[in-house]
C-alpha cells in the first residue's frame, strides 16, 4: 500500500549559521556583498540566471580531525537539514530527512580494520535519511539492508533502485539512509519500500510489521535547498574530538531511539567488576555508571520466570548495549554470554543472544536462561562477537568497534537470584 505526501508540507530544520559556517559555503552561487545571489553569465557578460555545474557540485567545508579517540567524540559541526513530514505506511511511520551528499563510515567485519570510509561520489545529490518508528509506541525500529529507494522525476526513473544503510547519528539517533546522486534540478518522487522486520518483536509489537509497506513522497531539488542545507554550524576547534555527544535534534513530530534508563529495566541488574576483579560497589543509576565496552555502555538484567519477555519457561537474560550519552540503541551485534561459578563453566555451551525489539525497552537483547542454574555471586560474561554492524556519521566512527568481553557478576544478596 502506498502513502503520498506533498512536497510542500516539508519544514526546515537548519542550524544556526556561524563565521566558519559562512565561510566553508564556498561557491554556492556567490552573492553581491549585500547578501544578493549573483547569476552566471554566459560568458559574453549576459546574466543567464542559471548556476554552472561545477557551483551546484561544491558543499560546505569538511575538516578532518587528528587523532580521534577510540571512543564518541564531538565532531567539528553541526549536520542542518530539512525534515518533511512524516508519512504513514500501514503501522509504520517515517520521517524522510534531506541533507548535502557527505561522508560516513562503513563496518564491514569485526574491528578497526573494517571500517570504510565513504566519501560522496559527487555534490550535486542529496544526503538521504529515514527515522522509522512504530506508530502506536513511538519506539524506533530497526531497517535490514532489504530496503528498496526508487527516485523518479516527471513519471521518469531516476538512476537504479538503492538500498540504504542502517546508521548511527548522534543528532539523529539509530535511522537508515545513504548518499544519491542528483544530476538535475526538479521535483522528485521517492518510493521507500520497507521489508518485514527480521528482528524478533515482543509486548506491543509482537505480531507485527510481518509485512512489506511502501511509503511515497516528494521534494524539490533546487539552489534553494542547496543553500539551506549547506548552512552548516561549526563548533569552536578546541571541542573537536571532545570525548562528548551532541543533543539529539528537537522535532515535534519525529521521535529519537533514545533507551530507557537504568531503573526502568526489571529483574536482577548485573553489576560490572573493578580492575582487579571485585565487584563495584552498588547498583549503577544511570548509564553513565553501567560497564563499557568499545565505549559502549551495557546494561544487563536478568528476568524472573513470571515476566512477560520469559514467557513462564525460566528465567531469561536481557542486555541493552546504548551509547554513553545519548542512549541510542546498537543494533545488529553479535552476543553471547558464559557463565561461571568458582571458576568453573555453568553453561555446557556459550548461550547466543537474539535481536529483539520491545514496545516498552525498545532495541535489546535476550537468551533464555530456562536450564541455567544462575546464583548470586556467579561470573557472567559477555563476548561481542561482532561489533554493530552500522554505517556511523561523524562522532561514531570510531567507537564500538574493538569490544572485548565484560565481566559481570550476580550480586550478592540479592533475593531475585537465590
Amino acid at each position: 500500500m502506498g502513502h503520498e505526501i506533498d512536497r510542500r508540507t516539508f519544514v526546515g530544520w537548519g542550524a544556526a549559521t556561524g563565521g566558519l559556517a559562512l565561510a566553508g559555503c564556498l561557491g554556492l552561487g556567490g552573492d553581491d556583498g549585500n547578501g544578493e545571489k549573483q547569476n552566471e553569465s554566459d560568458g559574453e557578460g549576459n546574466e543567464t540566471g542559471e548556476e554552472s555545474d561545477e557551483t551546484a557540485n561544491v558543499g560546505p567545508r569538511l575538516p578532518e580531525i587528528e587523532d580521534k579517540p577510540d571512543a564518541v567524540y564531538v565532531p567539528t559541526h553541526r549536520e542542518s537539514m530539512r525534515a518533511l513530514e512524516p508519512v504513514a505506511a500501514g503501522d509504520y511511520r517515517l520521517a524522510p530527512m534531506l541533507s548535502y551528499p557527505h561522508p560516513f563510515w562503513l563496518v564491514t567485519g569485526d574491528g578497526e580494520d573494517d571500517v570504510q570510509h565513504v566519501p560522496p561520489d559527487q555534490m550535486r545529490g542529496v544526503h538521504m535519511m529515514f527515522a522509522l518508528w512504530d506508530a502506536e509506541t513511538g519506539v524506533i525500529l530497526p531497517v535490514d539492508s532489504g530496503n528498496v529507494v526508487r527516485l523518479s522525476r516527471d513519471g521518469e526513473r531516476v538512476g537504479s533502485p538503492q538500498s540504504m544503510w542502517p546508521m548511527l547519528s548522534q543528532e539523529m539517533g539509530f535511522h537508515f539512509g545513504d548518499n544519491v546522486p542528483l544530476e538535475e534540478d526538479g521535483t522528485y518522487t521517492v518510493e521507500v519500500e520497507l521489508p518485514p522486520l527480521s528482528a524478533r518483536t515482543t509486548g506491543d509489537l509482537a505480531g507485527r510489521f510481518d509485512e512489506s509497506e511502501t511509503a511515497t513522497f516528494e521534494f524539490d531539488y533546487d539552489q534553494d535547498f542547496r543553500e539551506t542545507v549547506s548552512d552548516v554550524d561549526y563548533f569552536d576547534e578546541q571541542r573537536w574530538g571532545e570525548r562528548s555527544a551532541l543533543e539529539p535534534m528537537a522535532h515535534d513530530h519525529v521521535p529519537y531511539s533514545r533507551l530507557p534508563e537504568v531503573d526502568a529495566f526489571p529483574g536482577t541488574l548485573l553489576v560490572g567488576t573493578d580492575e582487579s576483579g571485585e565487584i563495584r560497589e552498588g547498583r549503577p543509576e544511570s548509564t553513565a555508571e553501567l560497564p563499557r565496552s568499545g565505549d559502549a555502555a551495557f546494561l544487563a538484567t536478568v528476568l524472573e520466570s513470571d515476566h512477560r519477555l520469559t514467557g513462564g519457561d525460566g528465567r531469561s537474560l536481557l542486555v541493552s548495549p546504548r551509547t554513553p550519552y545519548n542512549r541510542v540503541p546498537l543494533p545488529n551485534m553479535s552476543l553471547d554470554a558464559t557463565i561461571e561459578r568458582d571458576g568453573e563453566s555453568v553453561t555446557a555451551e556459550p548461550v547466543s543472544l537474539e535481536q529483539t525489539i520491545d514496545g516498552e525497552y525498545g532495541l535489546h537483547y535476550g537468551a533464555s536462561l530456562e536450564d541455567v542454574d544462575l546464583r548470586a555471586g556467579d561470573t557472567v560474561t559477555l563476548t561481542i562477537r561482532s561489533p554493530p554492524q552500522v554505517a556511523r556519521h561523524q562522532g561514531y566512527d570510531t567507537a564500538f568497534l574493538e569490544m572485548p568481553p565484560i565481566e559481570l557478576r550476580v550480586p550478592e544478596g540479592s533475593d531475585d537470584a537465590e
